[in-house]
């Protein structure tokens, strides 16, 4: 099957990922089924997604049409046997546990289309564990979005031990329809790219505090205003060869030893957890979010991201692929 075939797509589970990507599929003019157990969950998809089309509109990304136009292509159930008929591609979006997810696909590929391509969010667990108990492995793979998966422009598809050539060139093919920029992990790893890449940031940036280093704050600033600054323009391997593969080898054969290896959270990191400190969510974290509204915050958070990939799309960035 080529990405030209697919025409409609079903999303299993309707959570904030399985929302905001059955929102990316419908814009790309797909026929979307978005399924979850309850209506409730459902609603509070429409509602996310809706609210996610209002500030899409304000920046002026799409307007009102593209919006009744999308909606059109969005449809919801709580009748998965209904939801997966004459699909061409699921994407399951379920809970991070491996046995639910086993589960599901087993599902999947009972009810779904013999020749329909079967994929998962998940950010870490092997696709080739999760599509155990499917007799078409070859038709299985990873696809992970990054969240809110409806601004930020990364997919990475992951090719499981079973998984046909074919179908990541499809699946890739599918997210370069859908507007994303899709790249391949041809070898599964845990934390994929993205997440291994964003955790080796995570833990210098705790050891750098744990160690009195530099105060949170400043090192958000660190990043925001330099490192990440550069970032959405070159990457890491890019800003190496444009500042001289000799200075960074110099650099790497002393800082190297001096990085942390930690393999476990520090203890400030833990205490915040173990004092139900988990961030936004519950109104402190390495900050405290009390004194303003979360929904203020994350709208500012959107409103970054959508005007940062307007303005790498104006600026046509090159990408390459390998």
């Amino acid at each position: 099957m080529n990405a030209e075939d697919i025409k409609s797509i079903a999303i299993i589970g309707s959570g904030t990922m399985g929302a905001g990507i059955s929102l990316c599929f419908a814009q790309a003019g797909f026929e979307v089924n978005l399924y979850d157990v309850n209506r409730e969950q459902l609603d509070k998809a429409l509602m996310r997604i809706r609210s996610s089309q209002d500030v899409l509109i304000q920046e002026q990304v799409v307007s009102p049409s593209d919006v009744s136009r999308t909606n059109e292509c969005l449809h919801t159930s709580t009748n998965m046997a209904q939801a997966l008929q004459g699909v061409q591609f699921v994407l399951e979006a379920a809970p991070e546990i491996l046995e639910l997810k086993q589960q599901l696909f087993h599902e999947i590929e009972m009810l779904s289309p013999p020749d329909a391509l079967i994929a998962t969010n998940s950010s870490g667990l092997s696709i080739t564990a999760i599509s155990e108990k499917c007799r078409k492995r070859k038709l299985t793979a990873g696809m992970h979005w990054v969240n809110p998966p409806e601004l930020v422009p990364l997919v990475e598809v992951i090719k499981g031990q079973m998984t046909s050539e074919s179908t990541v060139r499809t699946i890739y093919h599918i997210a370069e329809k859908a507007g994303k920029m899709p790249v391949v992990i041809r070898k599964e790893t845990p934390g994929i790219g993205l997440n291994r890449l964003q955790f080796a940031v995570l833990r210098e940036a705790l050891h750098m505090l744990e160690s009195g280093i530099v105060s949170a704050s400043d090192i958000d600033r660190i990043m925001k205003y330099g490192l990440g600054f550069r970032h959405p323009w070159l990457g890491p391997l890019e800003t190496a060869d444009l500042g001289g593969l000799d200075v960074f080898h110099n650099i790497a054969g002393y800082l190297f030893k001096e990085l942390s290896s930690e393999q476990e959270p520090p203890s400030s990191f833990n205490r915040l957890v173990e004092a139900g400190n988990y961030g936004i969510k519950t109104g402190k974290g390495f900050y405290d979010y009390t004194q303003g509204s979360s929904e203020e915050i994350l709208r500012h958070r959107d409103l970054c991201f959508i005007r940062q990939w307007k303005l790498v799309k104006a600026m046509g960035k090159k990408v390459t692929s390998s």
